[in-house]
């Protein structure tokens, strides 16, 4: 089937929820674009937080929409989401269900025709669930109650966790989360790489690059920007741009100690974030990611990347003609790194042509092979 045949295609589009425009909503809306027929179902949708054309195709959300300030508060709710989830009820007026996972949209209860046969799904995986599987320390912490709570739910969410019998086939992000799926869920998978619009992610007309490294993230634990804050603390003559926000903010501020080299800027547009990536000496990518669009956009516009030697930045990142490593996810992990780039040459329009490896169109294609399969069988 092609694409222009996929388009007639009538989609439930699950997602985890709706309430920040991140990499998992960038993937949402290139799949809303592919597929003009589709419906969303959320948890949650705060509107107006991520893009209009989400917005508009939001047709269900769970019982979770009712409670009183869910938007800011959701993360206190994980013990109900596997039941959250299973409540959405998607009609079987469709030919296709994906959804698209880091957290229990793949464990959505699939329509049946009339004749008793399941609607395809197909689970586009960001990841197997985080902060169930390994990583829990990044997010609540190893000695706090938030952990104490998690380590009492976290056997029933990983038993649904693994439930996947109505998952029709499986898509990891990267080749790095197709080893997760197939390690965690004894599931086959294939990768396809989310993409980033080389048509908006430029190289600048004017050559020449100023004096700052550059953070674009979300200001969660496991993003890991406490390393580079800490590092630039001892580098008074570099300054650190922060382009960002989220529950870590006032802790970061707080360990920057009002360091002037440090420039916290918040929440900013696609816009204001390509500027930065076009200017900035280099881009910093200390965190673990499951892929990781922000070094891709920053490859796009031609900065050379710094990053933590793991997941998807092993991926995207060429070393040494897109950027370095550093393989201790420490300050002086990175401050090793910073140093050897500052001893190297970079071309622009290479780390560009290598970066075009990552383009909606590939996206796309890699998509409507995997839908092609599962509506055949």
């Amino acid at each position: 089937m092609d694409l222009e045949a996929m388009a007639g295609l009538r989609v439930w589009l699950v997602h985890d929820w709706l309430v920040g425009w991140r990499g998992g909503e960038k993937v949402l809306l290139e799949l809303v674009r592919m597929f003009p027929k589709a419906r969303i179902a959320t948890l949650i949708h705060a509107r107006g937080t991520s893009h209009p054309e989400l917005d508009r195709r939001v047709e269900r959300v769970s019982f979770l929409q009712g409670f009183p300030n869910i938007a800011k508060s959701y993360r206190n709710y994980l013990p109900l989401f596997p039941q959250a989830v299973r409540w959405l009820k998607l009609d079987a007026e469709c030919d296709l269900v994906i959804s698209v996972s880091h957290a229990v949209a793949k464990g959505v209860r699939v329509p049946r025709r009339a004749d008793g046969t399941q609607v395809p799904h197909v689970c586009y995986c960001n990841t197997p669930m985080r902060y169930i599987w390994g990583l829990e320390e990044q997010y609540v912490g190893r000695l706090s109650l938030k952990g104490a709570a998690l380590s009492l739910v976290k056997p029933y969410l990983r038993r649904f966790d693994r439930r996947n019998g109505e998952v029709s086939a499986f898509i990891g992000n990267s080749r790095t989360i197709v080893e997760r799926i197939t390690r965690i869920y004894k599931r086959e998978a294939v990768s396809v790489y989310p993409g980033v619009d080389e048509a908006f992610y430029v190289l600048r007309e004017a050559p020449g690059r100023e004096d700052f490294y550059l953070v674009v993230s979300a200001l969660v634990p496991y993003k890991r920007v406490d390393i580079a804050v800490e590092a630039f603390k001892s580098l008074p003559e570099k300054r650190l741009v922060i382009i960002g926000k989220g529950p870590e903010m006032q802790r970061l501020q707080g360990l920057a100690g009002g360091a002037k080299n440090i420039d916290f800027l918040g929440w900013q547009t696609d816009e204001v974030a390509r500027d930065h990536y076009q200017r900035c000496r280099a881009f910093l990518f200390p965190g673990l990611e499951d892929f990781g669009m922000t070094p891709v956009e920053a490859q796009m516009c031609g900065a050379p990347v710094v990053g933590y030697k793991a997941g998807g930045a092993t991926e995207t990142v060429v070393e040494p003609t897109t950027g370095v490593f550093f393989e201790e996810q420490s300050v002086g992990g990175l401050l090793g790194a910073m140093g050897k780039l500052e001893q190297m040459r970079f071309d622009e329009g290479e780390i560009r042509r290598l970066a075009l490896r990552f383009t909606w169109g590939r996206f796309r294609e890699g998509i409507a092979e995997v839908v092609s399969k599962a509506l055949a069988r």
